[in-house]
């Protein structure tokens, strides 16, 4: 498709405007689509067909090559288009981001050069839209568990679309909390990762679905058979660069030996800030990493009272309202934790090795803590608590390890080894 000075495929610039929510491309497009069209192409494909001289826009040639010439010399453009290969939100949300950084203006004259206000803000402009695009994967990353579209309830496992992404943006533009949310929810996912990969992985035995991805050695027999059409061996490569080629999800066959996941998040008034974010955040990778096992997941929301509670069977999603439960009142842990304990019992699945989350800033009466500690030994319970600023003598008639938590910008090597290495 003919751009200013680049044949740009159609496909890439039905792409850059489904990422970002344009009107679909067009011959007439104003210069700046146009000019943001070519920039896509190079970052989502790392390459661009130059036009013929004679089919170069005469006006803007100028301009436009001394733009993209003074970004192919720019090291942090090279890195940003290596950071956007093959994903269409990421290289969008990249375009986006310079365009607003770099404000460039169509020339008026034919054969100007680009002004060195755009040479010089290239840089920084770099920089800019790669923090955009990391901002975009952990916080999708962050928020891949919770409903927030709705009708994407169930559909866990699976790579957001473009709409689902774009509305998502819109609604963490618009909300401070959630974004400070799924931001940190990311990051913990991050480290719960690290964490698993030092555990001992048992061997993939069995098909388990059909996914997408692009691993050669698992993709189906009717991805495969594309090689053998010269027609669509190329749609087969771009499935595997943008990684949505169908292929087996492999799992292995080692019993599971883990029953419920069940957390415990204080609501009292004191949590309210960024105590109630960091909790928020560490509840969802706690979901990621149930969903990961194949474990039942119970959210309890407490204060004096039980405010909110929801379980999500593997593969579900938690309700939106789950991450937006207001911070009012008392501390009473024994509510929390009689109730947890209930949901435990009444799973007919294993009870073995059942995991009780306990997060909160407070104490409470424990004249009832050594009976449900009972309780929690029959049932083959460990509970974990964390106690954000407090003392750990405050959990330990509640829990059997305990971690105080006071950096909430982070998580201690201690608490992410209780939480995601067990």
């Amino acid at each position: 498709m003919k751009r200013i000075i680049f044949n740009v495929p159609r496909w890439h610039a039905y792409l850059h405007r489904d990422a970002r929510g344009l009107e679909i491309a067009k011959d007439n497009d104003d210069p700046v689509r146009k000019f943001e069209d070519e920039v896509f192409d190079k970052l989502y494909s790392g390459e661009a067909e130059l036009l013929p001289e004679r089919q170069q826009d005469a006006k803007l040639r100028t301009w436009a090559n001394g733009v993209h010439t003074a970004c192919e010399q720019l090291p942090a453009f090279a890195r940003l288009a290596s950071e956007c290969r093959g994903e269409p939100m990421a290289a969008g949300t990249a375009v986006e981001a310079l365009m607003a950084e770099l404000k460039p203006q169509v020339p008026e004259g034919q054969d100007e050069e680009p002004p060195e206000t755009i040479r010089r803000g290239l840089g920084r402009a770099c920089e800019k839209a790669s923090q955009a695009v990391d901002e975009l994967r952990e916080t999708m990353e962050g928020l891949a568990d919770v409903g927030l579209i709705p009708g994407t309830e169930t559909a866990t496992g699976g790579a957001m679309c473009a709409k689902t992404v774009r509305v998502l943006a819109a609604r963490l533009r618009a909300d401070a909390r959630l974004k400070q949310i799924a931001l940190l929810a990311g990051r913990f996912k991050r480290i719960a990762a690290s964490k698993r990969r030092h555990k001992y992985r048992h061997g993939a035995d069995e098909i388990s679905d059909i996914e997408i991805g692009a691993e050669l050695g698992r993709l189906l027999p009717a991805e495969l058979v594309k090689l053998a059409n010269p027609r669509l061996r190329p749609v087969l490569m771009r499935n595997l660069v943008e990684r949505s080629a169908l292929q087996y999800q492999i799992i292995g066959n080692e019993p599971l030996g883990k029953g419920p996941l069940v957390v415990l998040l204080d609501k009292s008034g004191s949590m309210d800030g960024p105590r109630d974010v960091w909790a928020t955040a560490l509840a969802l990778a706690l979901l990621d990493q149930a969903h990961r096992e194949r474990r039942m997941f119970a959210f309890i929301c407490f204060d004096a009272r039980v405010k909110f509670e929801t379980v999500v069977k593997p593969g579900e999603m938690l309700p939106e309202k789950g991450l937006f439960v207001s911070c009012a009142g008392g501390t009473e842990i024994a509510v929390a934790v009689a109730r947890g304990l209930e949901l435990i019992a009444s799973d007919q699945g294993k009870l073995n090795k059942a995991d009780l989350v306990l997060v909160t800033d407070g104490g409470s009466d424990t004249a009832s803590a050594p009976a449900l500690r009972d309780l929690a030994l029959k049932l083959g319970v460990t509970s974990l608590g964390l106690g954000i600023g407090v003392e750990r003598d405050w959990l330990m008639p509640w829990c059997n390890d305990i971690q105080v938590v006071q950096d909430l910008n982070n998580i201690d090597d201690a608490s992410a080894e209780m939480l995601f290495a067990s």
